[in-house]
């Protein structure tokens, strides 16, 4: 969804292509006044900003279009842009900005707390703390049952320091820490996350931004996952939301924010995603095995569609779960479940993850024909993810390769049953010495076989010289071949 703030007229496609004509004529200080003063009753729609900032570099106003890039990056963090943006205009970060857009990017004062729910992380817990008040007003950090220096570590590094007693539910343990914050604004935090120094200032401009907003904007954050040596962002964790609409936690496990009479997925929320980056190291292998996340998981899931069988949300994790530890048929039965219960929950917003789950245990098991079935629903009903295309297209592929190797057995047997077949029917007589070769060469050359295919193709050409389309075909190859090698 766009990030889009209540705007006092609102801004239509229209005024959009006009904003861009403009920028391709080259019209910079019309496009700079325009856009400014849309951006003063809309100061959260990304794009206005990116447009302010292409006029300004235009104009050769570098520090001041970095400053507008910078708010369109915090509003839309996947932007493909930003990287290449930021390394070209590095010079010019955090430089002088004029007071008419020190004005423009002012956002009204609110209060804000951090929170988090936590066990066992004195490894991370001092440096989530310290990042986060550099961030918030206040930090609630509520124990549910520590061995080691958690608690005393989140206290000495200026944490708010609460117990609680366990009692297999999350959603339950966060209302406990929400219980405690003062804020007009909240965002939560794992003990093993710490907020990007960079984004330090970017919760309080969010909440600035969105604070008038009802019904209320609950905000997805950009956890970074530190995974074996690899990076790999997650966009859809809900962490950001303001106190006084009484939103709480609901679920055992895999928690959601939603209203205080329950119906997680009755109600549509506005969800956009922020550029508020918190590192993670809870996915690292080692610490998985070690803390038994997903065994945990399992059994808290479990409980949760034992106690609710039409819990839609706990179906789709459960399968996750399941996929993750290698229980592939288990995984295959939860993740069904939870796509049969999504139909009746249109607000329920995981289908394509289900969908990926369930396509890849299906590969798996060797269920071609079903994953392909997945996947063909996953990209009817939500064609803009492009997981859903490139799943679908692994599905495809491995169902040609295995088509392939069915097509080579099958060739091979024409040309092997033919000695000893004395049926009344009559078959193609040049089948085994000139056809079922053709058809193994070019098997041989879909699968990349080429030197194969060279010498198929030359055995059949031997047993019809006639054969124009196979002397073609090694024509082909040999150029191939040729550009190949002039290329290395």
């Amino acid at each position: 969804m766009d990030c889009m703030a209540p705007a006092a007229t609102p801004v239509t496609a229209e005024t959009m292509q006009e904003i861009t004509n403009m920028l391709r004529q080259e019209q910079y200080p019309r496009v700079q006044e325009t856009v400014v003063s849309i951006l003063e009753d809309n100061p959260a729609i990304a794009q206005l900003w990116v447009f302010l900032a292409e006029a300004l570099e235009h104009l050769n106003k570098k520090e001041e279009a970095w400053a507008c890039y910078e708010r369109a990056w915090i509003l839309d963090p996947a932007a493909a842009w930003a990287p290449g943006t930021k390394e070209r205009l590095k010079a010019h970060v955090n430089g002088q900005i004029p007071k008419w857009l020190k004005s423009l990017l002012e956002v009204p004062k609110v209060s804000l707390s951090a929170a988090m729910i936590v066990k066992n992380e004195a490894q991370t817990i001092a440096d989530a703390v310290k990042q986060l008040l550099k961030a918030t007003d206040e930090v609630i950090v509520v124990d549910t049952g520590s061995e080691d220096d958690t608690m005393a570590l989140a206290k000495d590094a200026g944490a708010k320091v609460y117990s609680y007693t366990w009692e297999d539910d999350f959603g339950q343990a966060r209302n406990e820490a929400l219980s405690h914050v003062s804020g007009d604004w909240v965002l939560f935090v794992d003990g093993d996350e710490v907020l990007d120094d960079e984004d330090v200032y970017v919760p309080r401009t969010v909440a600035g931004l969105f604070n008038q907003q009802d019904p209320p904007f609950i905000f997805r954050i950009v956890q970074v996952n530190h995974m074996g040596g690899t990076i790999e962002p997650n966009y859809d964790m809900s962490r950001l939301f303001p106190t006084r609409f009484g939103l709480r936690w609901w679920g055992r496990i895999h928690e959601q924010i939603g209203p205080p009479e329950g119906g997680v997925f009755a109600q549509v929320y506005n969800r956009p995603v922020v550029r508020i980056r918190l590192h993670h190291t809870g996915y690292e292998p080692e610490v998985m095995l070690q803390k038994k996340k997903l065994d945990r998981n399992i059994e808290l899931l479990r409980k949760t569609v034992e106690e609710d069988p039409r819990d839609v949300a706990s179906w789709g994790f459960l399968g996750r779960e399941y996929y993750l530890v290698g229980k592939l048929e288990e995984a295959v039965r939860a993740l069904y479940q939870a796509e049969g219960l999504a139909a009746g929950n249109p607000n329920y917003g995981r289908v394509p993850e289900v969908r990926s789950y369930l396509t890849e245990a299906l590969l798996k098991l060797d269920r071609l024909e079903e994953a392909l079935q997945v996947t063909k629903r996953l990209v009817k009903d939500m064609p803009q993810f492009p997981g859903g295309w490139y799943l679908k297209g692994r599905v495809e592929l491995t169902i040609a390769v295995k088509m392939l190797e069915e097509a080579k057995v099958s060739f091979a047997q024409s040309r092997d049953q033919a000695p000893s077949y004395r049926g009344i029917v009559s078959y193609d007589s040049a089948i085994p010495g000139f056809r079922s070769v053709v058809g193994l060469a070019d098997v041989a050359k879909l699968q990349g076989r080429l030197n194969d295919a060279v010498t198929l193709y030359k055995m059949a050409l031997e047993a019809n010289p006639e054969a124009k389309e196979v002397e073609a075909q090694l024509n082909y190859l040999k150029e191939q071949s040729r550009q190949i090698l002039q290329r290395s």
